[in-house]
């Protein structure tokens, strides 16, 4: 078991040669064991922005996703990956340029489930509908944000009997789990956390649309602390990033999580948003 106690992070004089980034057990994002161990998505974008950045020394903390929350509200002098881009100084972050978009959420639910809720709503789903059905629960990792959809789910918070919330290490995994055992109903994430699941527990689970995304897509970025160390991280990596978006390592990664039998797709679809972003 891993017990977490509070990180004093080096002064900023002390890390100008220095990024420390928050790593979190949430697999594909970081991956920190098994067969995919450092082969996450973030955990590859991280060493990406050091090949282009070899001056700056990298520093890797595992922390819980409601410490890593806490620690850039107290502007601490940490980065975190692979957040969702929002207004600069939102969240107690400075967010760098997009890194690369994420495929709309999903509603990821067992067979059995998915029959129901194709009996019962239409496709794609309407989320608002769904959250209120007190006999089907919802589950999700805590500290988890969804980005254009997030309203609805904290529109639903006081509904007694149908939300569980669940913290702890590899918080995703454990929800998909549960969902497969029949234990819990639905929860709402990316493509890639069921092909991650399936993977490596080798059984698929059911994926439906949402329609209050409108085929949204979700930005993501690099989020440093709002402050002065924050700032100019975030300035040396935008610098960079054209070098990122590029580099075959990342764009394999991206293509390994993002495209499968079902969206062959995806690097046509990142190419476009982040394209259309730059507008």
């Amino acid at each position: 078991m891993l017990f977490f106690c509070a990180v004093i992070w080096p002064d900023a004089r002390a890390v100008d040669s220095q990024i420390n980034w928050a790593v979190n057990t949430a697999p594909p994002f970081h991956i920190v064991d098994g067969d995919f161990k450092q082969q996450g998505l973030c955990d590859v974008l991280i060493d990406t922005v050091h090949r282009y950045l070899p001056e700056l020394k990298k520093r890797r903390e595992i922390l819980p996703q409601p410490r890593i929350g806490r620690a850039l509200e107290r502007s601490e002098n940490l980065c975190f990956a692979c957040m969702i881009a929002k207004p600069q100084g939102e969240q107690g972050a400075y967010y760098s340029l997009p890194t690369h978009v994420y495929t709309p959420h999903q509603i990821i639910t067992n067979d059995k489930t998915a029959s129901l809720i194709k009996q019962r709503y239409p496709l794609p789903v309407p989320l608002a509908d769904l959250l209120a059905d007190e006999q089907l629960q919802f589950g999700y990792p805590a500290g988890r944000r969804y980005g254009v959809l997030q309203p609805l789910i904290e529109g639903q918070y006081n509904r007694p009997g149908n939300r569980l919330v669940r913290s702890g290490d590899n918080g995703p995994l454990a929800i998909l789990q549960m969902i497969a055992s029949e234990r819990l109903d639905y929860t709402v994430d990316y493509s890639m956390i069921s092909r991650y699941y399936q993977l490596t527990n080798g059984a698929s689970l059911t994926l439906l649309p949402i329609a209050e995304n409108h085929q949204q897509a979700v930005v993501g970025a690099i989020g440093c602390s709002n402050s002065a160390w924050g700032k100019s991280v975030i300035e040396q990596i935008n610098a960079i990033m054209p070098q990122i978006h590029a580099d075959a390592e990342f764009v394999q990664s991206l293509q390994f999580w993002f495209e499968t039998d079902n969206n062959r797709a995806y690097l046509r679809y990142n190419k476009q948003q982040l394209a259309k972003l730059k507008r």
